[in-house]
């Protein structure tokens, strides 16, 4: 049911019009900071340099940014290419979160940078967990000896690279330039293919472009054979594409899970319609995360 989606920088769209949050008509976006981080490349690709950002410490914040309307968006990174999910954006949308207004597919290239001339001199690496796993191989076979520190963002390993002696970081060029550090290394990811996708929280769900996609949260009645084969199979039936489906802990309960699924097409097309009207009459959990358009070359 499945398919392969295309790598993207670009939503198909433009986010909504003005909101009542906006600040001398100028919209605020929330992100994962500090400045320099890949999701702050993500607020760029999406809304260019038409937005004042708001650089914040954990997506937590970025969430209830958005929800007490200090920013009228908010970006967060959901999975990647290489290493899945991102748990806490999806433990984040369980519990509650402002409707997914949006996403950015950004192709991530790793960088090594540093204040020294060469690699030889790195005695520590700092970055993100996922980014220091995304560059593993290499680190493995340039760096073997180096110690690899993992810091709350790539930009934060950017800053310690510029305040500690033998340290380096793994980051985007353009924290190279924020942090005043020299490119040791290009393209260090262990996959040139290496792609995180964004979600655009916003106030409501745009209306619908002809190429959207739908995000849903649900859960099966019982915990018995075939449960999730009868969630799945109203989908099926209506021709509905699944394009991802992730599982998470439900909390409320041991060895109970919810499902996190994205699908193709808009909540208010009536063949989508139809089928979701089926699965929520089948789940004992249901919610529409939101429907947006889908990111595009």
């Amino acid at each position: 049911m499945a398919k392969k989606r295309k790598a993207a920088g670009r939503p198909a769209s433009r986010p909504p019009g003005r909101s009542p949050g906006r600040r001398g008509g100028v919209p605020r976006v929330a992100y994962l900071g500090p400045e320099g981080t890949y999701s702050h490349s993500a607020v760029q690709a999406h809304f260019g340099e038409s937005v004042t950002g708001l650089p914040l410490p954990t997506i937590e914040d970025v969430f209830e940014a958005v929800e007490d309307r200090r920013a009228d968006f908010g970006v967060v990174p959901v999975e990647n290419s290489t290493e899945g999910a991102v748990n806490i954006t999806l433990d984040r949308l369980m519990s509650r979160s402002p409707p997914i207004c949006g996403e950015i597919e950004l192709r991530v290239h790793h960088n090594l940078l540093g204040r020294m001339t060469k690699p030889s001199a790195v005695k520590r690496v700092c970055a993100h967990p996922q980014a220091l796993a995304q560059c593993r191989r290499w680190l493995d076979k340039n760096l073997p000896d180096a110690v690899r520190q993992p810091v709350s963002s790539n930009a934060e390993g950017a800053r310690r690279a510029r305040e500690e002696k033998g340290t380096a970081a793994i980051a985007g060029a353009v924290a190279a330039g924020v942090y005043g550090l020299k490119l040791l290394a290009e393209r260090i990811e262990d996959h040139d293919h290496n792609t995180t996708r964004f979600l655009v929280l916003g106030r409501k769900s745009p209306p619908r472009s002809g190429a959207d996609k739908t995000s849903l949260l649900v859960s099966g009645r019982k915990d018995e054979a075939g449960s999730l084969f009868r969630l799945l199979e109203p989908l099926a039936r209506h021709r509905i594409n699944m394009t991802r489906i992730e599982s998470r802990p439900s909390r409320r309960r041991k060895w109970e899970y919810v499902f996190f699924i994205d699908v193709e097409g808009h909540a208010g097309d009536p063949v989508v319609a139809r089928a979701l009207t089926e699965l929520r009459r089948r789940s004992s959990a249901y919610r529409v995360l939101g429907s947006y358009p889908r990111a595009a070359l």
